[in-house]
């Protein structure tokens, strides 16, 4: 191969990181590879939902990338790119410019809004760590507010959460909302009772977690019925105000407390010249996952944008995991010169927990629900992550939970 090819990769979220973890199996000298980010940790997101509701502790779902990175193999900069120059292979920071021989664009994704108004200035987004403290402070506020309120009608209004989305992300975080108040109300508020608060899911679909197959949707939306949670269906976000959430067929709900989990779009990168994008900003790309017109340029992730079969790839962990080792490979080649085959998604299931001791899981063609279900996504889960200490965190978590319920503290 020569001198040490060089590779740049553009965040450390699941696409950026793994793509790392792959480079840091070859051996020494034959790759340099450089991962930039703003941020100086990886945020374990599939578990953001239990974080929100005190199951398990904020730092235990952050992990440093430097402790999970060999620092002979993969050089971090914990700085944010702030142009691309394509035709170049170079990323341009505060710090100066960086030129490559190979580019990897992984910038992750934010929440999008589709410019319903007044959706962005006044719900609560579930994307970040900020986010989920925030959700825990106001669900927590939002119970103590109500204990000292008399007025039925301010009552009723304070006690409203709604969730905007009924994907994976809306529903398990709002089945663990409802968990989350049924467990805490009787010990901790007996000013409250159960059935004064309401949980409102909104979805435009027909299903719940509509990637999932039918039968398991079914499953989920009966169990969130069964927790309290009004699923309604094809029902659409037409406008929101400080007091009020606007439906497409006219209703009107209490705003409360809004969570939008309704959809995504990429995160903004300035990219010189400007990619072939779709309308979610994601880089549209070749059946070699690079950009087009860009031969060494690739866009993994929630930022790219690669369809089979005709049906565009869903922005889960699994699709961006696959990707990176996809990448990684497909750069090992092109530096050898060796046949390059095509990214083809194995798809492998899908799987949703809804609460304590109850999930929906599909593995490799096999359904399951409930405990069983639960216990895959569980297992699953902690496996995913990159850090043992952050495992044995968590699991010691979820124990203590079990054992001495939910802390109800806000977090400053």
């Amino acid at each position: 191969m020569g001198r040490a090819m060089k590779v740049g990769i553009l965040g450390a979220g699941f696409a950026g990181l793994y793509t790392a973890f792959h480079f840091m199996k070859e051996k020494r000298g034959a790759f340099e590879v450089t991962l930039f980010d703003k941020n100086n940790f990886f945020l374990y997101t599939p578990m953001m939902h239990e974080m929100s509701t005190g199951s398990v502790n904020a730092r235990h779902i952050v992990v440093p990338v430097r402790k999970v990175l060999d620092p002979r193999r993969i050089h971090f900069r914990n700085e944010e790119v702030r142009e691309v120059l394509l035709a170049e292979k170079a990323m341009v920071t505060r710090s100066g410019i960086f030129h490559f021989d190979y580019l990897i664009l992984a910038p992750g994704s934010v929440s999008n809004f589709y410019s319903i108004p007044g959706l962005a200035e006044n719900c609560s987004t579930f994307k970040t760590i900020t986010d989920a403290t925030e959700l825990r402070n106001r669900l927590t506020g939002m119970l103590e507010r109500a204990a000292m309120e008399k007025d039925e009608g301010i009552r009723r209004d304070i006690l409203t959460v709604n969730v905007g989305g009924a994907g994976c992300t809306g529903v398990e975080l709002v089945a663990e909302i409802a968990q989350f108040v049924s467990i805490i109300l009787e010990h901790d508020y007996p000013e409250i009772k159960r059935n004064e608060i309401k949980i409102n899911l909104i979805e435009a679909c027909d299903r719940v977690l509509p990637s999932f197959p039918l039968y398991l949707s079914r499953v989920a939306a009966e169990r969130l019925k069964q927790m309290g949670v009004e699923v309604m269906f094809e029902k659409t976000v037409a406008k929101v105000d400080e007091s009020f959430i606007y439906l497409g067929d006219g209703r009107r709900l209490p705003k409360g407390i809004m969570i939008w989990t309704g959809g995504i779009k990429a995160r903004e990168m300035n990219l010189k010249p400007i990619l072939e994008k779709d309308n979610c900003g994601r880089v549209v790309v070749d059946p070699n996952l690079q950009a087009k017109g860009y031969s060494g340029i690739y866009a993994i992730g929630d930022g790219s944008q690669v369809a089979t079969t005709g049906t565009a790839l869903a922005a889960t962990a699994s699709v961006a995991v696959q990707q990176a080792s996809y990448v990684a490979a497909d750069i090992k080649r092109a530096a050898v010169g060796k046949e390059r085959p095509a990214f083809l998604f194995n798809y492998r299931g899908d799987m949703a927990s809804l609460g304590f001791m109850s999930g929906v899981c599909e593995v490799y063609g096999h359904k399951y629900r409930g405990f069983i279900a639960w216990m895959i996504w569980k297992v699953f889960k902690l496996a995913m992550l990159p850090r043992y200490k952050n495992r044995m965190q968590i699991l010691a978590d979820w124990v203590i939970t079990f054992l001495f319920k939910r802390d109800t503290s806000r977090l400053i």
